[in-house]
């Protein structure tokens, strides 16, 4: 994975950007990156809609739409210009978890990129990676072993006047995920990034 250089911080004190935690918002204000990708930029391009990178001219219309824009710390239209430039940090940024696909920077472009199918893509590509969120890996974890992301109390329940959770078969729900090898993805590796 990349490091990034601060402005005014020395070489040996170089930042390594996939140790913040998610939720801080990290900002890449003021970061000098050692060096660009041109293979990663390459393999973003063959995400879905990832052929039309290049055409980005970086109006900014994509993240003048998006409803997440004051929650995250790249804009969709700085996200597009790191993939790019083949800055693999892109997918330590809080945009490709964050974003909601709701397709209005896809729907705004008027290059005709597919901008929500490339985020997707990532989101995919950081996972497999072993770069998500603690959540994201919790909900896995619940799902795998009670076949639901939340496990209800049997008082809140009651609180609500409400029938008992039913119990049902999680085998179906192993095997797939087993079959998918969701489980197996991002084993051994740090949850908020590097390789």
């Amino acid at each position: 994975m990349g490091r990034a250089r601060y402005v005014g911080e020395a070489d040996d004190e170089v930042t390594d950007v996939s140790d913040e935690t998610w939720g801080q918002f990290k900002t890449f204000e003021n970061a000098v990156f050692e060096a660009f990708d041109s293979e990663f930029t390459r393999e973003a391009s063959r995400l879905i809609g990832g052929q039309d990178l290049q055409a980005c001219f970086q109006c900014t219309k994509c993240s003048a739409g998006c409803p997440v824009s004051d929650k995250v710390n790249v804009q969709v239209h700085e996200l597009m210009r790191m993939l790019v430039l083949g800055l693999r940090e892109v997918l330590e940024t809080d945009m490709v978890w964050l974003c909601t696909t709701c397709y209005t920077c896809q729907e705004r472009c008027p290059q005709g990129i597919h901008i929500t199918d490339i985020i997707f893509g990532l989101k995919n590509m950081a996972f497999r990676r072993g770069i998500a969120p603690p959540g994201y890996l919790a909900a896995r974890e619940g799902l795998y072993n009670t076949g639901r992301l939340y496990e209800p109390t049997e008082w809140e329940r009651e609180d609500l006047d409400l029938d008992p959770v039913p119990e049902f078969d999680i085998d179906d729900i192993q095997t797939l995920f087993e079959a998918t090898g969701l489980m197996g993805l991002g084993k051994g590796k740090k949850k908020a990034g590097g390789e």
